[in-house]
Parts: structure tokens; C-alpha cells; sequence
């Protein structure tokens, strides 16, 4: 369900951060643009686990912040097909069944791919 994964960005820091630690301020940055965001093919983004290794400080012609090549991994929040999760139901509508977790309340289950004899207002939506 959670797992971590390594990934290599680079990141213009605002110069407004630069004044903290140069690590502190790269993870506050980090957490800024991933934490609490979908990634494709990752998952949802729960917390920056660490920071392996920062390159650069490049100033680019014409921006006005610096540039680090920053290698990290992120605790990711991605089940795997046919995991058992348990949540609550929020809400259902034509388009199948909303359910939150504690932490994360955008999934949708579609009614094509509820179990074969679910039903909702006696009309049978589940099954393939």
C-alpha cells in the first residue's frame, strides 16, 4: 500500500528560501509541489522521506532564482490491483461510489467495476 520511490528533479529554488539551510529549504519546496498531489504511474504523494543528493545551484540566464538537480524519494501511497482496503462510503451517483479513507477522499469506484450483484435503488449496477 505504501511504498517509496526515488525520484531525480530539478528544482529552481525561490530566492526568498534561501536564507534557511539550503536542505531545509529544498524540502520545504519539495513538499510544496508533491505533497498531497497525485504523480502518474506513483501514486499520492503522503511525505518527502529524505533527500539522497543535491547537485548544482546553477543560475540560469534570464530567471532569477537557482537550480538544483535534487535526488529524493517520496512515501507513496499506491495499492496494488486486488488489495483490500477499508473506507468509508460518501457518497454514490450514476457514475458508481465515492469513498474516503482518513487521509484521502477522491476515490471512485466505477459501477462497471463493482462486484456482479451490487445494487443500488433497486437497480443492479455491478458485473462485467
Amino acid at each position: 500500500m505504501f511504498v517509496l520511490s526515488q525520484i531525480e528533479h530539478n528544482l529552481p529554488m525561490p530566492p526568498h528560501l534561501l536564507n534557511r539551510p539550503l536542505v531545509d529549504a529544498i524540502k520545504a519546496e519539495l513538499e510544496r509541489l508533491f505533497l498531497d498531489k497525485v504523480v502518474v504511474n506513483l501514486g499520492l504523494c503522503v511525505s518527502v522521506y529524505d533527500i539522497l543528493a543535491v547537485e548544482g545551484g546553477f543560475i540560469f540566464p534570464g530567471e532569477g532564482c537557482s537550480t538544483y538537480k535534487v535526488s529524493f524519494r517520496l512515501l507513496m501511497f499506491r495499492p496494488f490491483i486486488g488489495e483490500v482496503l477499508v473506507g468509508k462510503i460518501s457518497g454514490y451517483d450514476e457514475k458508481g461510489l465515492q469513498v474516503s479513507l482518513d487521509f484521502f477522499t477522491d476515490i471512485c469506484i466505477p459501477g462497471h467495476l463493482m462486484q456482479f450483484g451490487t445494487v443500488r435503488g433497486g437497480k443492479m449496477v455491478g458485473g462485467r
